[in-house]
């Protein structure tokens, strides 16, 4: 009857330790691939123009922070920036940071931080519009 009961003990260690294994090698793929994230492509165009006279500005670099890959674009002549990037599908919030690079070229303006919420409708039709930026002018 001991016998039994040391044997029935040695294979749940053996079973445990096994269990054990698995696990931390489970954790260690999770870590080093990450879990899968549901993403969508957004669309995002607006208009940067000067707080102070409503001017449209040339050359202001427009980044979206908060997206798979962190893309960047300037605006044309007509001030108009247009940026296409995956974002994780759950994101309610689109970050972006604007700053002048083309120095006093067009004006010199203050870097601007602003979050941009996203509507269901948004989300659905993946594009947001009409994005209204105003910067105020670095003197």
């Amino acid at each position: 009857m001991k016998n039994i009961t040391i044997l029935k003990r040695r294979i749940l260690k053996k079973i445990l330790i096994i269990m054990g294994v698995c696990s931390a090698g489970l954790m260690a793929s999770c870590a080093k691939y990450g879990v899968l994230v549901s993403t969508i492509y957004m669309n995002l165009k607006g208009t940067v123009k000067s707080k102070n006279s409503s001017q449209i500005i040339e050359g202001i670099q427009v980044e979206l922070r908060n997206s798979i890959s962190d893309p960047k674009a300037l605006t044309n002549n007509n001030g108009v920036f247009s940026i296409n990037s995956e974002i994780d599908e759950s994101a309610n919030t689109i970050n972006l940071h604007i700053s002048d690079i083309d120095g006093a070229l067009n004006g010199s303006f203050l870097p601007k931080d602003t979050v941009l919420t996203l509507s269901l409708d948004e989300k659905l039709a993946q594009i947001k519009e009409n994005i209204d930026i105003k910067l105020e002018k670095n003197e």
